[in-house]
Order: C-alpha cells, then structure tokens, then sequence
C-alpha cells in the first residue's frame, strides 16, 4: 500500500513551473491632429499614424437666423487620408440655443449635415460650448443632425471636462464619441483634471483633447488622443506629438 501511494504523492507534488506572464502591453491610443483655421500641410503624415480633423467652418447662430462662414485656409493631405469635419458653433449677441426655434433648429441641422457631405468627410465633429441651460436644446440640436448623418458617419462632440465629471446629460447624447477639452480649463483646471482621472461619466471615457502648448499625460482610459497645435503643424511637432502621447 504504501509502495503504491508514493509515487502517487511526489506526483503531485510536482509542477510544471512558468514565471508569471505580464499582461500584453496596450496599444498607443490612435492620434487625431486638430487642423484649425490657417494654412496646414500635412503632407508629411502617413495614413498608418494619425488622422486629421480639420476645422471645416464656423456657424454664427442667433435666435431668428444662422450662417456658415466656411474654411478660408488651405488644408493638404497625403492621399489616402480622408479627415473629420468639425464644426465650430457659436451663439451671438447673447442668444441662446434653449431660445432658438424648432424650426432654425433643424435649418442649422441641415446644415451641419450638408458641411459634412460637401466635404466628403470621414465624420462630423461639432464644437460647441454650450451653457448648462441649453444642454437639452443641445440634445434635440444632436438628435436631429445624427437623425440626417448617414448611419455611417459617426457623429463627435468635443466637450468642456466639467460635462464629464457632474450629472449624466451626456449619456442621452445620440454621438459615437465625446472628446473632452483637456485645455483651456481655466482656474479650476486642477480640480477638473483630478476629477475627470478619477470618475469620469461614461461617454468620456475613450477620447480626449490636449494641448502642445499645455500638455498633461493622457490618463489610462484614453484610446483616442485629439492634439491640438496652436501654430501650424510641421514634421517635427508630430512626432513631439507622438512621443508625448504614452499612456502611463
């Protein structure tokens, strides 16, 4: 008996021994390079390393009309790369968008829509700062351009960091992303970054937008990195752009 339960036990005391594995390192977040209102080449990019969204026009709204003033700028791209339109919004003379018509509203929606398909672009970005009273007549004014955009256009927003972090408004927004504005945030911009890294609504956990002039580490969550670039982009900022964006 006990000749036959030996070999039993120093089997099973034996093991085949591997060092534990490290968990696959995470890809580097895709790169979108924001191409604002001057001449841009960006003929140095491959297709392979980052997109482009550039700023394809800015729409003057107030509460009895809207108009488009396009893009001014020369924009050149390497073949192959077809960008992102966004949209500037800006309300004048001290309108508000919870005051514009329902009828305006879906005028300024067609709009939008209609600078997308002129421009052939991969995707419709709108750039709005809206105040906290307008953000359900922002949701109608969403709801209406995702309603016109062909299902395969996805539909961004660039967003302040303060949507990210207090109620949930943001998860009723009809959009395939949200991009918050991790610049520019002013005096509380401190306390907006330590909230946004430490409990951000769901809609902004995937992409963000950062500065070259007022750079902060993307935090983990980012899988989408916008930079924005305050003069023009060359060969040597991209590639700045790029070794800066390393998620911790």
């Amino acid at each position: 008996m006990l000749r036959r339960l030996v070999p039993g036990l120093l089997l099973t005391g034996l093991c085949v021994c591997t060092p534990p594995t490290e968990p696959p390192a995470r890809p580097p977040p895709r790169l979108v390079l924001w191409a604002w209102e001057r001449p841009e080449d960006l003929r140095f990019l491959s297709p392979a390393d980052a997109e482009v969204a550039f700023l394809a026009a800015t729409v003057h709204l107030t509460e009895e009309a809207f108009s488009v003033v396009p893009r001014r700028q020369p924009l050149r791209l390497p073949p192959g790369l077809r960008p992102r339109a966004t949209v500037r919004l800006e309300m004048r003379g001290g309108a508000s968008l919870a005051h514009v018509p329902e009828a305006l509203r879906q005028r300024v929606a067609e709009g939008l829509v209609d600078i997308a398909r002129r421009m052939d672009a991969a995707g419709l970005q709108l750039d709005f700062d809206a105040r906290e009273s307008e953000h359900p007549a922002y949701l109608r004014l969403l709801e209406e351009v995702r309603a016109r955009l062909p299902r395969s256009t996805p539909l961004s927003i660039t967003a302040l960091v303060s949507w990210c972090t207090r109620d949930g408004w943001l998860t009723r927004a009809p959009v395939e992303e949200v991009v918050p504005q991790w610049f520019r945030m002013g005096a509380d911009g401190a306390a907006h970054e330590a909230r946004l890294r430490r409990a951000p609504v769901a809609p902004c956990l995937h992409s963000l937008g950062v500065a070259m002039d007022e750079w902060r580490a993307p935090p983990a969550f980012a899988s989408t990195v916008y930079v924005f670039n305050p003069r023009p982009w060359t060969a040597l900022a991209f590639q700045t752009a790029r070794s800066r964006v390393v998620i911790p």
